[in-house]
């Protein structure tokens, strides 16, 4: 909990404490650094781009990391905060589950984290998602909200994601879960009914030390 709540007040303060504010448009596991104390701190800036408030920003070169990158950014080139708040989210499974974002390895079912996450809750199987090697489980508590708040995170709408203020103040409640427990369960169902996003959809690929950019 404490590398993903760090992560998240290091991307608030990029998005809520600059001005302009900082999209970090690569958000993902190997940009997350640890210190001796297992703090994290956000690098490698080289994608960033900065954005007055309240504004987005639209690109004909769609760049990030395979699996990280938000629906929107990758069909439209539609750039705000929300994406790497999508990004996030997808770290947040990632931490939870130690599965990468992609892995074309794994059965049908399980070449998406985000699809089979979001199917394993709607299914009623959240404890069964936690990576078996991590040395110390979280408490019930911990863990299913940080899987709220990564659901939250991942919504196919921009719009109904949170900004990352809101994603510390979740992360911090002790009363989230009686409030959000009913409705992470009509998202994870409605969106296992109706289809997952698929990553084959994202557009030709070209990959670089794992960075990829369509074009």
């Amino acid at each position: 909990m404490n590398i993903i709540l760090g992560t998240a007040k290091g991307l608030a303060y990029l998005h809520e404490g600059l001005e302009p504010k900082v999209v970090h448009r690569d958000v993902k596991a190997s940009n997350i650094l640890l210190d001796q104390h297992w703090n994290p701190k956000v690098s490698d800036f080289g994608l960033a781009k900065l954005l007055c408030s309240e504004r987005s920003y639209v690109t004909t070169r769609v760049m990030g990391t395979f699996g990280y990158v938000a629906p929107e950014y990758a069909s439209s080139g539609m750039l705000n905060e929300k994406s790497d708040i999508y990004s996030f989210g997808v770290l947040i499974m990632e931490i939870i589950s130690g599965k990468a974002p992609v892995d074309y390895t794994r059965p049908p079912g399980e070449v998406n984290l985000v699809d089979w996450l979001k199917t394993m809750v709607g299914d009623r199987k959240s404890e069964e998602v936690v990576d078996p090697r991590m040395p110390m489980k979280p408490s019930p508590k911990a863990f299913k909200r940080a899987l709220l708040v990564a659901i939250r995170c991942v919504d196919p709408d921009a719009r109904k994601r949170p900004k990352m203020g809101h994603v510390i103040h979740m992360l911090e409640m002790d009363d989230l879960l009686a409030r959000e427990e009913c409705k992470l369960d009509r998202d994870s169902s409605a969106s296992h009914s109706s289809g997952g996003y698929n990553p084959r959809e994202e557009g030709s690929l070209s990959r670089h030390d794992h960075r990829t950019r369509w074009y």
